[in-house]
């Protein structure tokens, strides 16, 4: 005869809080160079057009997007919303948003402040969300628009071969709104990964709907 139980937790260590509030992040940027395509992947050739950030403190959360012609003021900003304990949630930031982030900082004298943990495997500051899929795999990497496409998070609303155009002629506004989609999926992705529920975000036009996250069920033999 077999029974079945049922877990509800989420994964340890990944409820918000006001005393740990999720900090879901992602950066725009482009190159300094327009000659040069590539560099907006590069701390040293390109720079920051936008910060997106999803604050969940526990009960609400708060969006915000850091968006001008001034990358100084942009980044120092970034770093002024952050709280000691916040913990930062992304799709590959370990090693492209907080890095460029960092980089950026030091080429403008920017002081951090807060010490973030960006060790690979053993960091409690940050949760990569194409790390936790792939856990740690490389080779076996999947795109935000992928992974949210498969979870049933929806998927990617713009592309950011764009965002250098948009810059291009100052369209500040049409920036902010693809950062934050992509924000909001990577949010709806992690809750997704955690066994969690996503809060409801105030003035989203397009809520997803995917089906009821169940934990699995583990049959156990009586």
């Amino acid at each position: 005869m077999s029974h079945w139980q049922k877990s509800t937790e989420q994964i340890p260590g990944t409820k918000a809080s006001q005393d740990r509030r999720t900090v879901v992040l992602d950066i725009e940027t482009v190159t300094l160079d327009p000659a040069d395509e590539t560099g907006a992947l590069d701390a040293l050739r390109g720079r920051i057009v936008c910060i997106g950030m999803l604050i969940d403190d526990g009960e609400n959360v708060t969006e915000i997007a850091l968006c001008n012609d001034n990358e100084g003021s942009v980044i120092a900003e970034f770093w002024n919303t952050l709280k000691r304990s916040d913990v930062i949630v992304g799709h590959n930031v370990l090693e492209f948003d907080l890095l460029f982030i960092r980089q950026r900082s030091w080429i403008l004298g920017i002081q951090p402040s807060r010490t973030l943990d960006t060790r690979k495997y053993y960091s409690a500051d940050v949760i990569d969300t194409m790390h936790m899929w792939t856990n740690w795999g490389h080779r076996q990497g999947a795109t935000l628009n992928a992974l949210g496409v498969a979870l049933g998070c929806g998927g990617k609303t713009g592309n950011g071969a764009n965002v250098a155009e948009w810059w291009a002629h100052r369209d500040v506004q049409s920036i902010k709104s693809y950062c934050q989609q992509d924000v909001r999926l990577t949010y709806r992705v992690f809750c997704r990964l955690t066994y969690q529920e996503h809060r409801q975000i105030a003035g989203e036009a397009h809520p997803i709907l995917s089906a009821p996250v169940s934990a699995p069920r583990i049959a156990i033999e009586a």
